[in-house]
Parts: structure tokens; sequence; C-alpha cells
């Protein structure tokens, strides 16, 4: 309802005016995420290391579930994310350069062997109905562990190795007869730890999916018997910026410079938000020639700040 609204409070204005108006956008604009990686139009891959001292099962589970969350947030869900095992036990820059080239991809997780501390039991508690002796107690079991995460974005301005160190607890259940020892019901915890992997992947991707801010953008429109103008506003409003992007392209033989400019402004936006920010840049180097309106600089500030 607020669209339509929109659309019919715009068209009927379209009496006579020449000097441009504005019609302020709220857009909610991927920023990069917590980690400080830009990963939006980059492929990436995901390994994981075979020391061979340990199980990886542990490891090929949150591996997977990383990717899950990386693909549902990047890739609209689709299966984009590549999930490897590399049998090594140390990690250099040279190492993910290979692994770049090897994958075919531009970013490259390399997971490290997770350590396991010390596991906690809570005291035995009697299970209500048990299915067997062997389940007629319970103990909540807590099994810690620490987990290293290298990155290379190869499409980087910095050649650099990132390293992420995080810890995190394992909450399970054991069941037991009562009496059996208390180090054999650590060993049992223990074993059970590959159910958490999926909730670990999840929990890594939170440093690496995208982060969204409100911000307000604003696009140029003119009143008068040229309804284009309306258009190509309400296709902005409704986010559809191609649609919007040709009409304003198609304004450039106009005879006022000052329409030329705003519609190259406009189109300069377009190209912003479609992700296209060398488009954006040429767009809107050429509004400036033609009259540099007044919402130019504020694009050319957002437009160098996301090239960084």
């Amino acid at each position: 309802m607020r669209r339509f609204t929109l659309t019919l409070g715009l068209a009927a204005l379209a009496l006579a005016a020449c000097s441009p108006q504005t019609l302020t956008l709220n857009v909610d604009m991927r920023h990069p995420s917590k980690s400080g990686i830009d990963l939006s139009r980059k492929s990436m891959s995901i390994v994981y290391m075979d020391d061979g001292q340990a199980d990886t099962t542990f490891s090929n589970g949150v591996a997977s579930s990383f990717a899950r969350s990386l693909e549902e947030d990047y890739f609209g869900g689709k299966e984009a994310v590549g999930v490897y095992k590399i049998p090594v036990d140390s990690v250099s820059l040279d190492l993910m350069h290979r692994l770049v080239i090897d994958s075919g991809d531009d970013v490259v997780f390399l997971l490290g062997p997770p350590t396991f501390g010390e596991v906690v039991l809570s005291d035995l508690a009697p299970v209500k109905n048990p299915v067997s002796v062997d389940s007629a107690f319970v103990a909540q079991a807590q099994v810690p562990f620490n987990e290293k995460l290298f990155v290379y974005d190869s499409m980087g301005k910095d050649d650099e190795l990132h390293i992420f160190r995080g810890n995190s607890i394992l909450r399970t259940q054991v069941f037991t007869n009562g009496v059996t020892a208390k180090e054999f019901l650590k060993e049992k915890a223990l074993k059970s730890k590959d159910w958490g992997a999926d909730l670990v992947g999840k929990q890594i991707s939170n440093r690496f999916v995208p982060t969204w801010k409100e911000e307000l953008y604003s696009v140029y429109y003119f009143e008068g018997w040229d309804t284009d103008w309306i258009t190509a506003a309400s296709y902005a409003y409704e986010m559809k910026w191609k649609k919007a992007a040709d009409i304003w392209m198609k304004k450039l033989d106009d005879n006022s410079y000052t329409k030329r400019a705003c519609a190259c402004y406009n189109t300069a936006l377009a190209f912003y938000m479609m992700g296209d920010l060398n488009l954006a840049t040429k767009w809107l180097d050429r509004a400036d020639q033609y009259g540099k309106p007044d919402l130019s600089p504020g694009l050319r500030k957002k437009i160098e700040a996301r090239k960084r």
C-alpha cells in the first residue's frame, strides 16, 4: 500500500516544473562481515586439515555447516562453496596460495584440527521412565574446545594470511547405570562430540556473514509532461534499479544540462546499488561534467568507501 500511494503522489505532481526534485529511499545495505573481509561477489572454498592424528569427522561436520551458512547469505542457498580435506599439519602463506590455485576460488578458509579440553560432568540424576538399566541415570557433559581458522582472500589488497581463533563448549548428555566409572563417562561424552559440529559451523559463520545497515539515498526526478522521470523514480523505490537505469540513460540527449547531470547521477546510484562500482564512478564523473549535482559528493564518498 505504501508503494502504491507514493506512485500516485508522484504522478499527481507531474504538472509543470523544471527544477529537480528528490525522492529519498530507505535502503538496507550490505556491508562487510565482522571479520572485516568483504566476501561479496567472491567464490569460496572451505578446507579442513587432517594431521593424521585425530578423527576428522568433527572437522568435516563443522566445515559442511560453515559452507551451508555462507551459501545461504551469499548465494541464495545454492550449493556454491566446496568442502575439501587436506593432509597437512602446518599452515603457511604459500600453502594458501596453492589452495587458491587448486580450488580455483577467490577465498579459501582453512580449518585447523580442533583441540578438546577436559570434559566436565555434572552429578548423576535419575531418568524418569528409563528404557534400560544402562540409561537409568544421566549426567550433563561439557566438552570445551579450541578452533583455529586461516583465511586467505586472493582478491584482497594485501597478500595476507588472516588467522582467527575461537573457543566454545559443546554440551551433551551421557546416560549410565549409575555405577560406571567417571573416566569412562568422560570418554563417552568426548566420542559424542560430533553431534555439535553443525552448531559450531554456524557459530563460525557469524563472523563472516554480511552485516546490514539502513541508509538513506535519494534520486532526482522532474515534474512535468515527461512522466518517464516519475516512472524511473517508482522503479527505484521498488529497488528495480536496472529498469530505472534503462530510463535514465535515455535522458542523455535532453537539451537541459541539468537533466543530463541528474540522469547521470541517478544511473551512477543504480550501478552502485547493483554492485558495479567502476560503472558507478564513470557515470558519476559524467554527471559532474554536466553540472555536478548536489548529491554527487555524498555518493562519491560511499563509492570510494566500498572500494577500500
